[in-house]
């Protein structure tokens, strides 16, 4: 039954993939992003490419016009430094920067947002020198070295094949005029990088369907796992019981502040309990609790009983007993028959149900 428990037969629930991308663990393509950086360059290339390169020949020419101008002294040739740089990052930064957001845009589009610090967290387990030795030899580490091993003599075939192939145009550009050395290396450069964006294309193909198969596998769960799950969301049986107990007691207590105008006295703390009692000698035994609250609710049935025009006496001690030990559409403890029957006298007395010179004692 242990190795049952054991076996990983259950697809991922929802939740525990929600989980794992907290921890940053999703499944991503690598080669994907690779794939859609290159067809950004071979796109840029195709667009800007002859405005960039016209852009760096005006720097070059520029500082080759200025050259009998520079003075050999560290300043000047760090300030000359400097303005190479700057210039050739004024042309090149768009460029990069498509490319940066090409990336961040793809990885985006695989994976939604995700907001992770789990990865970089310290873990003292991480600085056993064995563990590490394993981790880098173990059989996913030699599969990934194998797999790398495998995707550059395909990308070197396929670069060799290309620029074999186009070997006999690049020497023809030594009997072509000079004119024309952009246009063709233009040409020759998107025809490179098309070769090897359609190799890419068919390697983050194969790569995307077998990191999200992998990442489902690591991800299925065990029978037990399932219920584990099920049981830690929706918390032990007893502790729901309860819970639903709590809930419908707070109701009950709500609801409870309509049956506050038919109370015959209302038992205040003074403001932080309040508790409704009512007694007719005819259907009941003993006084009943109709209504209690505490806090706010204890507020708003003193309300309603002024509204109603409940009489309302502060007892302290007898409040706080009522509300911790009577329940509501209950009868009172017996321990404090006497206290609550000199209470009604006063009510009764209060609203003219018996005469006015009734004496109470409370």
């Amino acid at each position: 039954m242990a190795d049952e428990d054991q076996d990983k037969t259950e697809q991922a629930s929802p939740y525990k993939l929600q989980e794992a991308k907290k921890r940053g663990q999703v499944a991503k393509s690598l080669e994907f992003n690779s794939m859609m950086v290159i067809l950004g360059l071979l796109l840029i290339t195709t667009i800007w490419a002859k405005q960039m390169i016209t852009a760096l020949l005006s720097l070059n020419r520029s500082i080759l016009s200025n050259a009998h101008t520079l003075e050999f002294s560290i300043p000047s040739i760090v300030l000359w430094f400097e303005n190479i740089l700057m210039g050739m990052f004024s042309v090149l930064a768009p460029l990069f920067l498509a490319m940066i957001i090409i990336a961040v845009v793809m990885n985006f589009f695989q994976t939604g947002p995700v907001f992770s610090f789990f990865s970089i967290k310290p873990d003292i387990k991480k600085l056993n020198p064995v563990a590490g030795f394993k981790r880098v030899f173990s059989k996913k580490m030699l599969f990934e070295a194998f797999k790398s091993f495998l995707k550059l003599t395909f990308f070197g075939s396929i670069l060799f094949s290309v620029i074999r192939s186009l070997i006999p145009r690049i020497s023809s550009l030594m009997m072509s005029d000079p004119d024309s050395y952009m246009a063709t290396l233009l040409s020759l450069s998107t025809q490179l990088i098309f070769s090897l964006a359609l190799a890419i294309m068919l390697v983050a193909i194969i790569d995307i369907i077998y990191t999200r198969k992998e990442f489902s596998k690591k991800m299925m769960m065990s029978t037990r796992e399932v219920k584990d799950e099920v049981k830690r969301r929706e918390g032990d049986p007893h502790v729901r019981n309860k819970m639903k107990e709590v809930q419908r007691e707070a109701a009950k207590r709500t609801d409870s502040i309509k049956r506050v105008p038919e109370a015959d006295v209302l038992i205040t703390n003074p403001t932080h309990y309040a508790v409704a009692v009512l007694y007719d000698k005819n259907k009941m035994n003993a006084p009943f609790v109709i209504a209690k609250g505490a806090g706010s609710l204890a507020q708003k049935i003193k309300y309603f009983a002024g509204k109603n025009n409940v009489p309302t006496i502060e007892n302290k001690k007898l409040a706080r007993l009522l509300f911790r030990e009577a329940d509501i559409d209950q009868p009172i403890p017996e321990s404090v028959f006497a206290d609550v029957a000199k209470i009604l006298v006063w009510a009764y007395t209060k609203r003219g149900k018996f005469p006015k010179n009734t004496a109470v004692q409370h």
